[in-house]
């Protein structure tokens, strides 16, 4: 059974967060080295849960909240950095593309070169929101998104901080690292994730872009135990689209189990979206792989099914 993990992150020197803030002063530990590590150390630790392929992309926020001109080099250079490790071990890794999200007709190009040039599998677009004020529906990001439509790769929607006074709003008088935690990790990301993707929905995107294939993580980012009620409340006679909420969420979006390791909600993601359409995923090095390849083990699937989730779904997707 050949497993497949596709949220697992690096970052660059240029890109990492500085000594005690971000997320080093949120989770702390060895992030840093582990984030820097695209050789042995992050090989040898696949191989001791027995994870054949990690699909890496560069943690939140990569370049997307640095200026036009600073995103674009800084995203090259983030890519090259991956796509030399790739080219190192071209059976045990592949690459999401860093894009420069401030500018979405230079972040298309960007996708082109990294698919087209350096053999990437996709993009990570890490919450807009947080970096650039606006959600991916937002029209500006129409060349991007026409773009990896017609590449036919997918686009993986993560979860980043969020702006500052929504923050402010949402979490007033909380100690500042459990703030913190409570807006990313521990909640915050999951729900801004599945209304980033309950967006592009009702605005249409899917209509626009059929073909646009959209993987997030997270066991679907809450939306899997929503889906019903969601479909209840927006009707086609209310949204104004031909068709349900739900079936544009499960023909054109693709779910990973990363950082969830619980069989309840792994279980409910694989009843709603089906065993075709969920994907395995760790979250290396925010959880350990040994953690998310246990799960993987424990889930009650048939073997042919659970070599889907494993790693045949992602390698149909993917082109793996």
């Amino acid at each position: 059974m050949r497993t497949i993990a596709l949220e697992e992150h690096f970052w660059t020197p240029a890109l990492a967060a500085p000594p005690g803030t971000g997320v080093l002063a949120l989770l702390g530990g060895d992030l840093d080295a582990q984030l820097r590590d695209l050789g042995e150390g992050r090989l040898a630790g696949m191989d001791s849960a027995g994870i054949d392929v990690q699909v890496i992309s560069h943690n939140a926020p990569a370049a997307q909240h640095l200026p036009t001109g600073e995103a674009l080099a800084r995203s090259r250079e983030a890519n090259d950095v991956l796509a030399t490790a790739v080219r190192a071990h071209p059976d045990r890794l592949a690459g999401f593309a860093t894009l420069p999200t401030a500018d979405p007709a230079a972040a298309a190009d960007e996708l082109e070169r990294a698919v087209t040039g350096l053999g990437f599998v996709g993009a990570i677009v890490h919450s807009t929101l947080g970096t650039n004020g606006t959600f991916l529906d937002d029209p500006g990001y129409e060349p991007l998104l026409a773009r990896a439509e017609r590449l036919d790769v997918p686009l993986y929607l993560h979860p980043s901080p969020p702006p500052g006074a929504l923050r402010d709003i949402l979490l007033q008088g909380l100690p500042p690292r459990l703030a913190g935690l409570l807006a990313s990790s521990a909640w915050g990301w999951h729900a801004e994730a599945g209304l980033h993707t309950l967006r592009l929905v009702v605005t249409g995107v899917f209509d626009r872009h059929p073909g646009l294939r959209l993987i997030i993580g997270h066991c679907g980012e809450m939306l899997p135990f929503m889906m019903a009620r969601v479909d209840a409340v927006l009707t086609p006679q209310r949204t104004g689209l031909p068709r349900a909420v739900s079936d544009y969420l499960l023909h054109n979006v693709w779910v990973t189990t990363s950082g969830m390791f619980s069989l309840p909600p792994l279980l409910c993601t694989l009843q709603v979206f089906g065993v075709d359409r969920v994907l395995f995923s760790v979250d290396h090095p925010f959880a350990p792989n040994a953690l998310g390849r246990a799960v993987l083990d424990a889930l009650p699937l048939s073997p042919a099914d659970k070599a889907k989730v494993a790693g045949a779904n992602a390698a149909a997707l993917l082109g793996l």
